[in-house]
């Protein structure tokens, strides 16, 4: 059996070592993983309230309600088994699920360079030699064990297990953001579903009264107290309405399918609904500005993003310092597989290397550069992402006024629209008014309801999108499907 036996040490006393080490780790020491992430992000301020301010008069105790646990707020049972239905099965949502997973596996990866790296390689050759006189076969084995550890001396290892947390972090809450918007989706989804629902119920029952006017003016037509113009004017408002119908029946199709989709369904528009939109009196706690920017998930997320690049900085600064390893390695070799670690002694190394880049022509400061220039961009890009949700804010209360405002007059001129409506026709038939004046009673009756129903779904839009502007959960904290 061959034996080889090759030993590699270095030859330093200990003395020597800290002569060298001592002055090098002095320089590297003052040379600490660098930051550019500047104080306008450390210390970003916000206004103390929201430009929108409450209406003082409005009772705080009885008019408003907290931002977290939203979807209990509309009342909708049906809803809230649906965007149960949505997390389980949404395809978009389970692949967020999955990215999250790699994240956290990513954290395994980094952590691992705590510990020495073992591994095993076992081999077996057979070769041919030729000569003159003869041929000649030779057969060897062998088989290797080889640990080998790198010291993290100046960090770098470490701020790569930080990179790794605060990207699965990162992860974490865009999960987190997801969920949100999932939730939000499916809401509006629903109530989309809904108003088109409402105001086919609406056109159908239009329809309807039409149909029975059209019989009276008929009667009436046949006694000689009305004109054919309007039995023409009234049969063709019978035919437009019946063609609303079927338009509606298609928007509703579509919505249903739409909401399927979210839910990860087929999208054969067979899904049921409520036909009522929901009406609200109370108002959401705003809170103050700054209270975003530790509430919503997306803002969280894009800091820990920054936060990332910055240990990637320390990263690149550190690849410029020397690196030091250790490997141990023990193996023996034989003429044939079995042979091996019969003889009981084996060959073995200790190996120290020191690997210290001298010369790149800049690779290393360019990549040091680019990453520094990195962290400024994503500084950039999170101030821009604080300031636009500031605004979404602001403009989804400067909406949700206005739209209010609207409601209000709509749901009076709805009212009166009817009234007048009905009273016009009763003139008719009597012979005080003319037909037009029915006609244009009901154009504004019709409006009027129409919109009304349309205002409604956009007030609950508009609150839907104010929760998830002002970063509030959908569910208890103990309803969480995150904590699931």
């Amino acid at each position: 059996m061959l034996l080889l036996l090759q030993v590699e040490t270095i030859q330093m006393s200990r003395t020597k070592k800290f002569k060298y080490l001592l002055p090098t780790i002095a320089v590297l020491s003052a040379c600490a993983g660098p930051s550019a992430v500047t104080d306008n992000v450390k210390q970003l301020t916000a206004p103390s309230n929201w430009s929108s301010e409450r209406d003082a008069s409005s009772n705080i105790e009885d008019n408003y309600i907290e931002i977290n646990n939203w979807i209990k707020s509309f009342n909708h049972p049906q809803l809230s088994q649906l965007i149960i239905q949505a997390t389980k099965n949404n395809y978009n949502f389970k692949a967020q699920s999955a990215k999250l997973a790699i994240a956290k596996s990513r954290i395994q990866v980094a952590d691992a360079s705590d510990l020495p790296e073992l591994s095993l390689s076992l081999g077996q050759s057979r070769r041919k030699s030729v000569s003159t006189d003869e041929t000649n076969y030779t057969n060897s084995a062998d088989i290797n064990l080889q640990l080998s550890y790198e010291l993290d001396l100046w960090g770098k290892l470490s701020d790569e297990q930080t990179k790794a947390q605060l990207n699965y972090a990162s992860e974490l809450a865009q999960y987190q953001q997801a969920e949100l918007n999932l939730v939000a989706d499916v809401s509006k989804a629903y109530f989309n579903l809904v108003e088109a629902k409402s105001l086919l119920s609406l056109y159908q029952e239009r329809a309807n009264n039409l149909k029975n006017n059209l019989e009276m003016i008929q009667s009436s037509y046949r006694l000689g107290l009305s004109d054919a113009l309007d039995v023409y004017l009234t049969q063709n408002d019978v035919s437009r309405e019946l063609a609303r119908i079927a338009e509606q029946q298609q928007q509703v199709a579509t919505k249903g399918r739409a909401l399927e989709l979210l839910l990860g369904e087929y999208p054969d528009a067979d899904i049921t609904s409520d036909v009522q939109l929901t009406s609200f009196d109370t108002q959401i706690t705003q809170g103050i500005p700054s209270d975003i920017l530790t509430r919503r998930s997306d803002i969280m997320a894009s800091w820990y993003e920054l936060m990332s690049l910055d240990a990637s900085l320390a990263i690149a600064h550190k690849q410029r310092f020397p690196r030091i390893s250790l490997t141990a390695s023990t193996g023996d070799s034989a003429n044939e597989l079995g042979n091996l670690l019969d003889s009981g002694a084996m060959a073995w190394s200790l190996i120290g290397n020191l690997t210290m880049p001298l010369f790149n022509a800049g690779r290393l400061a360019a990549l040091e550069e680019q990453a520094r220039l990195a962290v400024v961009q994503k500084e950039q890009l999170y101030l821009q992402q604080v300031y636009q949700a500031f605004a979404e804010v602001e403009n989804t209360l400067a909406n949700a006024k206005a739209l209010k405002e609207r409601f209000n007059h709509y749901e009076k001129a709805k009212d009166n629209a009817i009234s007048a409506e009905t009273i016009s026709f009763d003139q008719y038939l009597k012979g005080l008014v003319t037909y037009t004046t029915v006609l244009e009673s009901q154009r504004r009756a019709f409006d009027a309801q129409s919109t009304l129903i349309q205002l409604q779904n956009q007030l609950l839009a508009n609150r839907i999108s104010l929760f998830v502007a002002l970063g509030g959960s959908p569910f208890s904290e103990s309803a969480n499907l995150q904590s699931k």
